[in-house]
């Protein structure tokens, strides 16, 4: 056989395989170190407590301006029985609205309630009609989840926005 048949040469790419030389050191600190950082990094967020559904309360309180134990409260305990409607109606609005449509009802992902004109009109019957029945895609129905007064209440504060 002769040296120039391609099948015989064993380098016949041009790469030659060297076997006795170790990698570079820095990779080698790389490589382990990626390792351990890897498992700190998941030991950190499997044993620290942290939760998704924790921080996402954090930035909607900060968002929202009511402190996060506030947003858990019903909307019974969260105004006492004898407060001024216009203070159970923000509380109302505090934990049932304030999500959607922004701290002062200025709007973010529901509408804007500080305007001069809503959708489906600014009447006390179609705004207590919109958190009772809800509205197709984005309002949810309040109907069951708050009392006929909290309804009312939290029209009269809806009406009340400017």
């Amino acid at each position: 056989m002769s040296t120039t048949d391609p099948h015989h040469d064993k380098h016949a790419d041009g790469i030659v395989e060297d076997r006795k030389q170790a990698p570079p050191v820095y990779f080698t600190v790389l490589f382990y170190g990626l390792i351990l950082w890897g498992v700190l990094f998941i030991a950190y967020f499997l044993l620290s407590g942290w939760s998704s559904h924790d921080e996402f309360a954090e930035k909607m309180a900060a968002h929202t301006g009511t402190p996060v134990a506030a947003q858990a409260a019903t909307p019974a305990a969260a105004a006492p029985a004898d407060a001024t409607p216009a203070t159970n109606g923000a509380a109302l609005f505090a934990a049932n609205c304030a999500g959607c449509h922004g701290a002062k009802g200025e709007g973010g992902f529901g509408s804007d309630l500080t305007a001069g004109t809503y959708k489906y009109g600014r009447t006390a019957d179609a705004v207590r009609s919109s958190i009772a029945d809800g509205r197709p895609k984005n309002m949810p129905a309040f109907n069951g989840r708050l009392t006929q007064g909290e309804i009312a209440t939290l029209t009269a504060f809806v009406m009340n926005l400017k």
